[in-house]
């Protein structure tokens, strides 16, 4: 969740919350505690999110084991870890290897612990949960898809001699394969009539928010993008297994496409000065106010 496009909009700079559940999030994605104290107050937080939503918040916990582990607390860390795997489908296969305490579970201290842990929940879990294999190998596939084909496509700009046709087309190549990308998640997300989280679907350690983030930076499909994924939103924010900041993630592509947003929940303190289409405006407009005000009705804000 930490390294999605929009989240540095959140970490930097203004943004209007519009719960207290949606305020505690963001006081979470913020945090990147360095000491004790700024630790105990993230899993202060925590706890404190899992009685508001009323069920644990496994997207959370996964994005918060490296500090639970760096802050050595590993009672909590054990119980974090045991719950992901059992309940949430936590799977050693999607690790990148590269996590702070990836080389303690597999070949340090807590090696012995983790082996025994892991086979027992793992297997309890997937004999629940064996039809969702394919789909959550598609869904863990998608970030990694959609860089790898962007980068190339990136790469392919710098080429000299290319005209602006030859440049529409990447830049078209690039859209379809947004769009196929992001078709794959609205698939999935119909299966089950809401986006596909650890609450609603299986915990996808390789988030795929990146895909949806990509699609409505395309000036082509933004509004495809947008009305396709907010049904999925809704239903997932309703059920508290999405904060709002997939909504805001929608106005901040909206305000990139036309200078406008449809929730409500950016101004212009949410931006850089150099982002900033007027240093002097108060507020940035919306696409269409009734729309707004249907939309935010719908998710309680109004």
């Amino acid at each position: 969740m930490k390294t999605l496009l929009y989240l540095f909009f959140l970490t930097s700079f203004t943004t209007i919350a519009q719960t207290q559940r949606d305020t505690l999030v963001s006081q979470i994605v913020r945090a990147f505690p360095t000491d004790k104290t700024s630790y105990e107050k993230l899993k202060t937080d925590i706890k404190k999110l899992e009685d508001l939503e009323e069920k644990p918040n496994p997207e959370i916990l996964y994005s918060s084991l490296d500090f639970i582990y760096q802050q050595n607390d590993l009672d909590y860390f054990k119980e974090t870890l045991t719950l992901l795997t059992r309940n949430y489908g936590f799977n050693l296969t999607y690790a990148t290897g590269k996590e702070p305490y990836y080389n303690d579970i597999i070949h340090g201290n807590l090696a012995t612990w983790f082996k025994e842990m892991y086979i027992k929940n793992h297997s309890e879990w997937l004999s629940e949960n064996l039809d969702k294999q394919i789909d959550i190998y598609r869904l863990n596939r998608l970030r990694y898809d959609d860089q790898l084909v962007h980068n190339d496509i990136l790469k392919i700009q710098q080429i000299e001699g290319l005209n602006e046709e030859h440049l529409k087309q990447l830049r078209q190549k690039d859209a379809d394969y947004f769009l196929r990308n992001l078709n794959t998640l609205l698939t999935i997300s119909n299966k089950i009539n809401k986006l596909p989280t650890g609450n609603s679907f299986a915990l996808i350690q390789n988030y795929y928010g990146i895909v949806e983030t990509h699609a409505m930076q395309e000036p082509e499909i933004i509004d495809k993008a947008w009305k396709s994924l907010y049904p999925f939103y809704k239903a997932s924010y309703l059920d508290k297994d999405i904060s709002f900041i997939s909504f805001m993630n929608i106005d901040f592509c909206m305000h990139r496409h036309n200078g406008k947003q449809i929730f409500n929940l950016i101004n212009p303190e949410s931006f850089p000065k150099s982002s900033q289409n007027n240093i002097n405006d108060k507020e940035i407009p919306l696409f269409d106010a009734e729309l707004t005000k249907k939309l935010r009705t719908e998710l309680g804000w109004e």
